[in-house]
């Protein structure tokens, strides 16, 4: 019986067995036992059968035991109900109870069975992740680690101990005594297969708190540190405290390995451990994760043996902390679900497992390319080449540059110098001709990719009001920079401020840049190590909008850690060393040796302060700012611009304008001077400065100065362009579509004349000019323009691009205009897959793509989806925003809209007032998003039947738009539009027709007669004409509005089903009937055409020809339709709104006219009840009766 030749394991689940706690005389075991401890399950098995004496012997192994103690039971919690949304759930639910239940009886399970039922946990994790099932997803994780524990792989064992630890983050007592038990199991099969001493469970038990105890203590200790300093402290004492946290951390990274050393034995050879990172730097929170190499004497089969399960007995220590989150442990599964966990607080954990294109730096390395547990030089290899002569960072881009920045932490100090010797002969190897790897890669590697990551971006409105991630937007940078200035200039340091120190004694660094640079690492490095302390965790968003506007949710208050006053100052003084700092590397790395002597960080300009301002949302302070450094020089056309856009922001469309046009007049003055604008349009500028620019300097100084003119030229006729694109959307925004796009095709000509067919500038004006004609109901021409986008941005930049993403969403929105919704979502999703792969789960785009998605599916009626949608859109926002800015408030007012639409107007007024309460704190009363949510706050009430607090809010709302737009803009139309249909709810006819011709007015004078909102006014004013027995008019008018929306959707259109609907309730009234049935008949078709048979805007068509075929007698046909409305209409907005109340009305007539009088009297009953509990709930609604 060979041991080699069974492969096969055993398995059982471990919370079901009875452990033997009673103690045994020591008997010295049977020599057999011995030996069959070390077989396999199936040799086990087949052992058990030789005899019965060797039956009795197998029976005392450890791994019979484990196996046959007790029956296999499965239980299910049934705490929950799963409702009939949800049943889908239970199928592989059932299938896995099925499955495990018909491997009760087997005393050891196969490999193909344990196989089996990982596979049934897999598939059953992701549908109750999906659901929401939150005790099925902790039973599944539970179960998964129980599979994982019986697997005799290093790897997989720390990921059963990561997957237990999870289930610890549960409340209940009892279960986590259950799981620590598991835990220590994991230890000791971990511990057997690294050859080590085993523990008893007291000894485990009391490591395992010993080792959480002491980490609290030494964070409670930094946090009194934190608050002794005091909200201003010094650099010095900023960096003194950070070494004693280095200290502290170090200390305890001994402890844990000294822990591990003492189960494994002493090393087979000499050896030394390296910090890395933030460790390295003195730049460690007591939150941080450990990064570490192991150097190692003797590179030999067995000593790399032994120094990895040491890793993975010190790895093990770490997982069980309870700091680690799932998704580092690198876990297929899970992987492969993008499963986030929201429980684990980060904390202390190995670094960056898992993290695709990161380092990887703890001894695993990344388990595939690169490990560090290597000799001295093997390991400065990294750094160079493989053996293969290629270079490390042409395969893993981010190691080299993080093996160079070190520290000793434990071991043989020799090795780690002979690795710093072995290391600097690697940056002195030649790279490319006059170019050594050192000056490669500290002037060259990632330099662009980290310029564009951390680049300040200060007037990107995207980033206004964003939370503050301390580390990437405050921190991040000035290390990075400084490890390539520290590089280049054979600086020895490895903490940052010894290293600002020797910068400076070198003369790159003037003393006021090097007390600058320090200032802002201890700014920096001490609001981390607040914002960590504060959450306790490895979160570091920071809210600069909750004091200043007056934010007093305490909900908000306590999830996020809000800037005060003094503390916003301070990211000033940031920002007010990062902007020149910024500039000054960028010089420096492209060869301006000097670029740090003229760094000036005294005086910083008042545009400057501006574009700080502008970051933090201070709009106010930003103008100031801007129109104080347009005094020093009024003919800064950029200012203007930036002025234009906060004024845009603002609502001041007149003043933003006038900017932006003042900033057009500086330019082309500009260029009048020097250059024919005529001859400008007669050549291809850009095709000459390319020609040029291919002589650098060989070009004759004539020459150069021609080269120089010209790039000058065709960056200020660029920015015409630029400038034009903005006076476009400020148009657009003014509703003057027109002028709009008039000026955007001036843009478009001037790109196409600087940079051809195929140019980024040129995708770009044609998206803007896509979405004018948008607005402008010019949906062909909208599509024409983005699919031309959409086909330059891909040749130029593949698939995979935020501009390819934007020309998608874009497209998607054109398409949901034209009620192409499949056609559109397509789209969108399109859109939110390659910002997923570019940005992650949490970014301001991937908010938008979901929140559009949220839109087509409500206009779909697939309303769940729509929250859903939503839902995430809110929750990411939420995650970058904060409670407390206009991207949260537009995430209401849509959360709103999709709780109207499932009838929950209680829900939806809720949301619409918290994004009123943002908008008014932020804006003040007199701004278009204020008017927004008034708008919307009207619409509520009127469905409610409210229909005087409706008016109320419909006149606030158009009070505003009054100021802001005056009487020829898109907004009034609407305004009067829904106040008309107010009046018109309320009786009062006269002041409905009267609001309906205004809307009329502005739009004929905007749009022209063919438009959509031209069609939307002239169908409003037919259903008053409607009301009032006009029926002429009435035809006339809805005939109107279904000629230009057949113009412009075609046939197949929701505003098409709209206004056949209309015309059929139109011949209704005036009787004739056989025109009616026709109409009504084409509206439902074409509403069946678009949603199917089981969409809620069905009830509205099915009830217009249920009631066309009671007058025509056909009451079996009435009552059938009829009885689909309301089914169909409770799905669209609850059993409690005025529709469903006439429909049962409607229903009830239907049932009278047969002789049912029973029936008649029930439906009735039904529509007086929803319409009494109306009027309970608003006194003065209308109902309807």
């Amino acid at each position: 019986m060979s041991l080699e030749s069974s492969p096969i394991s055993s398995y059982g689940f471990t919370e079901f067995k009875e452990i033997e706690k009673r103690k045994q005389p020591c008997v010295k075991p049977h020599p057999y036992v011995e030996i069959f401890e070390k077989l396999g399950c199936k040799d086990l098995y087949q052992a058990s059968l030789v005899c019965k004496e060797w039956k009795q012997l197998t029976e005392q192994t450890s791994l019979w035991k484990m196996f046959n103690v007790g029956k296999l039971n499965i239980k299910f919690q049934e705490e929950t109900q799963v409702d009939d949304q949800k049943v889908h759930s239970l199928i592989p639910k059932d299938e896995l109870k099925t499955l495990l239940e018909s491997l009760e009886h087997e005393k050891i399970l196969s490999e193909e069975d344990i196989k089996e039922i990982e596979n049934a946990y897999e598939k059953a994790l992701p549908i109750a992740v999906q659901a929401k099932e939150a005790i099925q997803e902790r039973l599944y994780i539970e179960k998964l680690g129980d599979v994982y524990s019986s697997k005799e792989i290093p790897k997989i064992l720390l990921q059963a101990a990561g997957l237990y630890q999870y289930i610890l983050h549960c409340p209940s007592q009892d279960r986590q005594e259950i799981v620590k038990e598991k835990l220590f199991k994991v230890q000791g099969l971990l511990t057997k297969l690294c050859e080590g001493k085993s523990l008893s469970t007291k000894v485990m038990r009391k490591q395992f708190e010993g080792n959480r105890e002491v980490l609290k203590k030494l964070r409670e200790g930094i946090k009194e540190k934190i608050q002794a300093l005091g909200s201003d402290p010094s650099s010095e004492e900023v960096r003194m405290l950070y070494k004693e946290i280095a200290l502290g951390m170090k200390d305890y990274f001994k402890a844990l390995v000294n822990q591990a050393i003492d189960v494994l034995g002493p090393a087979p050879c000499e050896y030394a451990m390296i910090g890395f990172g933030s460790l390295a730097r003195e730049e460690m929170t007591p939150y941080s994760d450990l990064e570490f190499g192991i150097l190692i004497q003797e590179d030999s089969k067995d000593n790399k043996k032994y120094f990895k399960r040491l890793t993975t007995l010190i790895h093990l220590k770490v997982i069980n902390l309870g700091e680690t989150l799932l998704p580092a442990l690198n876990i297929l599964c899970l992987k492969a679900i993008n499963f986030f966990d929201d429980i684990t607080l980060r904390g202390l954990a190995f670094d960056g497992e898992g993290a695709e294109g990161k380092g990887c730096k703890t001894p695993f390395g990344n388990r595939h390319t690169f490990e560090l547990i290597q000799t001295p030089e093997k390991m400065a290899q990294y750094i160079g080449k493989d053996e293969k002569g290629r270079w490390w960072h042409h395969e893993e881009p981010h190691l080299p540059m993080e093996l160079l920045t070190f520290t000793h932490l434990l071991g043989d100090e020799e090795l780690t110098r002979q690795y710093k010797h072995h290391a600097q002969q690697q940056l002195a190897t030649p790279y490319q001709v006059g170019l050594t790897l050192r000056q490669y890669l500290a002037k060259y590697h990632l330099v662009r990719e980290d310029r564009i990551t951390f680049n300040p971006s200060l007037q990107d409105p995207d980033k206004q009001g964003l939370l503050f991630k301390v580390k990437n937007d405050l921190y991040r940078f000035p290390h990075l920079a400084l490890d390539r200035l520290a590089l280049l200039k054979e600086v020895a340091a490895s903490d940052t401020f010894t290293r600002i120190t020797q910068l400076k004694d070198k003369g790159i660094l003037t003393d006021n840049a090097a007390e600058k640079l320090s200032e802002w690492m201890s700014i920096a490095l001490f609001m981390r190590l607040k914002t960590y302390s504060h959450y306790e965790a490895q979160r570091e968003m920071m809210n600069p909008l909750l004091k200043p506007f007056g934010f007093e949710d305490p909900k908000l208050v306590e999830k996020q850690f809000a800037l005060d006053l003094a503390a916003l100052k301070k990211i000033k003084k940031i920002y007010s060393v990062f902007i020149p700092f910024y500039q000054a590397v960028k010089e420096f790395l492209a060869g301006n040796e000097d670029a740090f002597k003229s760094l000036d960080v005294k005086n910083i300009s008042t545009k400057t302060q501006g574009d700080i301002a502008l970051r933090l949302f201070q709009q106010k302070k930003a103008k100031k700012c801007y129109k104080l450094a347009l005094e020093k020089n009024p003919e800064d056309a950029d200012i203007l611009v930036v002025l234009g856009c906060i004024y845009k922001g603002q609502g001041k469309l007149d003043k933003a304008a006038k900017k932006v046009e003042e900033a057009l007049k500086i330019r082309s003055k500009f260029l009048c001077k020097n250059y024919s604008l005529e001859k400008a349009c007669n050549k291809n500028f850009a095709a000459l400065y390319r020609e040029q620019a291919k002589l650098g300097n060989a070009a004759e100084p004539s020459r150069k100065a021609g080269f120089i003119k010209l790039k000058l030229f065709l960056e200020n006729y660029s920015n015409i362009a630029t400038y034009y694109n903005n006076l476009a959307t400020i148009y657009q925004a003014q509703g003057k579509l027109g002028k709009a796009a008039a000026i955007g095709e001036k843009a478009l000509k001037i790109d196409l004349q600087l940079w051809g067919k195929n140019h980024p500038h040129v995708a770009r004006t044609y998206n803007n000019l896509g979405t004018i004609y948008q607005e402008q109901g010019k949906l062909g021409q909208a599509a024409e323009y983005v699919k031309k986008a959409l086909t330059i941005n891909t040749k130029l930049f593949g698939g995979n691009h935020p501009t390819v993403a934007r020309d998608y969403n874009n497209l998607g929105q054109i398409y949901q205009d034209q009620g192409k919704l499949e056609e559109a979502a397509k789209h969108i999703i399109k859109a939110l897959d390659i910002n997923h792969k570019l940005f992650g789960k949490y970014h301001p785009r991937i908010a938008t793509g979901w929140n559009n998605l949220g839109a087509i599916y409500q206009e779909q009626g697939n309303l769940d989806k729509a929250a859903e949608s939503v839902q995430k859109a809110f929750a990411i926002d939420l995650k970058l925003f904060g409670g407390s800015h206009p991207t949260i408030a537009r995430d209401h007012n849509n959360l709103a809209g999709v709780y109207q639409g499932q009838g929950k107007l209680d829900e939806a007024a809720e949301q619409i007032n918290k994004a009123l309460d943002i908008n008014l704190k932020l804006f003040g009363e007199n701004h278009a998003s204020v008017a927004d949510c008034y708008t919307n706050l009207g619409v509520i009430y009127q469905e409610q039947g409210s229909l005087k607090k409706a008016v109320g809010y419909f006149d606030k709302a158009l009070a505003i738009d009054h100021k802001l737009f005056g009487e020829n803009h898109a907004s009034i139309a609407l305004d009067y539009n829904n106040l008309s249909q107010s009046y018109e709810e309320q009786g009062l006819l006269k002041e409905a027709l009267e609001y309906s011709k205004k809307a009329l007015a502005i739009d004929l004078k905007l749009f022209g007669e063919n438009h959509p909102c031209v069609a939307r006014d002239y169908n409003n004013l037919g259903i008053i004409y409607l009301t009032q027995g006009n029926l002429g008019k009435a035809i006339k008018h809805i005939s109107k509005a279904y000629t230009i929306n057949c113009n412009f959707f075609g046939e197949i259109h929701p505003r098409m089903a709209i206004y056949y609907n209309n015309l059929g309730q139109i011949y209704q009234k005036q009787g004739n009937l056989k025109q009616a049935a026709e109409y009504a008949e084409k509206a439902l078709n074409i509403a069946l055409k678009l949603w199917g048979e089981h969409h809620p805007h069905l009830a509205i068509y099915y009830n217009t020809r249920g009631m066309i075929y009671k007058r025509q007698g056909l009451l079996e046909d009435a009552v059938e339709d009829v009885k689909r409305a309301v089914t169909l209409g409770s799905k669209l907005g609850g059993e409690n709104c005025r529709r469903m109340a006439r429909f049962y009305d409607n229903l009830s007539q239907i049932y009278q006219d047969q002789g049912n009088v029973e029936q008649a009297a029930e439906c009735s009953h039904k529509a007086r009840a929803i319409n009494l509990k109306l009027i309970d709930n608003n006194p003065l609604a209308k109902v309807a009766m």
